[in-house]
């Protein structure tokens, strides 16, 4: 089953709220540490974001935090900001493509990319049948632009735990510090097998990388829930419509830096804003069967990459409407530029009979009215 964007109906408080709400805030950038980044085995860097009624803390110290591994507090030894490297990984795969849209994927990664930190240097990558690079790093913000306009393109396989191994082997070339993946997917896998997924997780997990998650799943389970009904649907009445002159004062007050990207925002809503029709939907027992079974792998996908984005300390949501990936686009965007680089040496030395240790970590602060984040599991490797 296909979607179009001209069969997507968009609620008025949902717009409502993002107008309120102001769907493109621009962050505030910050100088470049011209020193280079040391690595010293025995510390551990790790991203904390610290954000406060949705903006940058920037007068956070050491002081104001509080590190504890496995139990035991630990002593901060540095504490700054540098420049995020930002890796999107695409979804451009999957046998039926429910609820994915190469035109909604490429808006929102643009979305995000425009609204990142002038400083930060981004990459993208995009799998279906094979692993493909859209961009290679680099803070050219239009090139990035081109590469989706030109390369984008969907396939039937999905190559999740390939695509989860490319991000790390695209991040051996980057610093050590600061380092995000944003994935545009919904997590299924139509290729590896078990073992080489959990292989894929536990090396993602483990590349001190923090994750961000916009989830199809909630969109792919929905029109899977619809294909998968055992009758047949004619023209229905139409939704109504947001009044044109509300809707189009709206779509004028969003900001973008790029007018390309703002353009692109504009039709989308437009297109969205339009009336709904029923789709005739005639399936077979077979693929009913198929159909249901999707929906609960889809669940299961939702599960794993919210985990994986809650202990990396990375942001997760799975959009239930299209214009909501717009927004929370904005909302990762915000988080990967929140962030502090906070380094500490572990009280207690890995194992001398382990490879690599995982422990828990937790973040905290005593200062009211701030949200921190970081990640909650932390792999240790002996040297």
């Amino acid at each position: 089953m296909k979607t179009s964007f001209a069969n997507l109906s968009f609620s008025l408080p949902l717009v409502l709220l993002l107008y309120s709400t102001g769907i493109m805030q621009v962050p505030t950038p910050f100088p470049t540490v011209d020193e280079p980044v040391k690595v010293v085995t025995e510390e551990v860097k790790l991203n904390v974001m610290a954000r406060s009624y949705g903006r940058f803390v920037p007068t956070l110290k050491p002081d104001d935090l509080l590190i504890v591994e496995e139990g035991t507090p630990q002593v901060i030894t540095s504490m700054r900001r540098v420049p995020a490297n930002v890796l999107l990984l695409l979804d451009m795969g999957g046998d039926l493509n429910l609820g994915k849209s190469t035109a909604m994927t490429r808006l929102t990664a643009k979305i995000l990319i425009d609204n990142l930190l002038p400083e930060d240097t981004i990459a993208a990558i995009q799998y279906s049948d094979k692993i493909e690079t859209v961009s290679d790093w680099t803070k050219d913000r239009d090139a990035i632009f081109d590469g989706l306009d030109r390369r984008l393109l969907s396939g039937k396989r999905s190559r999740f735990s390939d695509a989860l191994n490319s991000a790390v082997a695209s991040f051996n070339a980057r610093p050590l510090e600061n380092r995000h993946l944003v994935l545009i997917s919904d997590g299924l896998e139509s290729v590896a097998d078990d073992t080489a997924q959990a292989n894929a997780l536990q090396n993602i997990l483990a590349a001190n990388i923090t994750i961000h998650v916009i989830s199809y799943t909630q969109l792919a389970a929905e029109q899977a829930n619809k294909a998968s009904r055992r009758v047949t649907f004619g023209k229905g009445d139409t939704k109504p419509r947001i009044p044109d002159y509300i809707f189009e004062d709206f779509i004028r007050s969003v900001p973008a830096r790029s007018p390309r990207v703002q353009a692109e925002i504009q039709n989308f809503l437009r297109a969205g804003n339009q009336s709904q029709r029923l789709v005739i939907i005639s399936l077979d027992n077979k693929r009913v069967t198929f159909l249901r079974k999707r929906v609960a792998d889809l669940r299961e996908s939702e599960t794993t990459m919210q985990t994986l984005a809650e202990n990396t300390g990375g942001a997760f949501q799975a959009p239930e409407e299209p214009v909501t990936m717009l927004k929370f686009a904005l909302e990762v965007a915000g988080v990967i530029g929140s962030q502090y680089v906070v380094t500490y040496s572990p009280t207690k030395p890995t194992a001398s009979s382990l490879h690599s240790e995982t422990r828990k970590v937790r973040v905290g602060t005593h200062c009211d009215g701030i949200e921190i984040r970081s990640r909650q599991k932390l792999i240790l490797h002996r040297r």
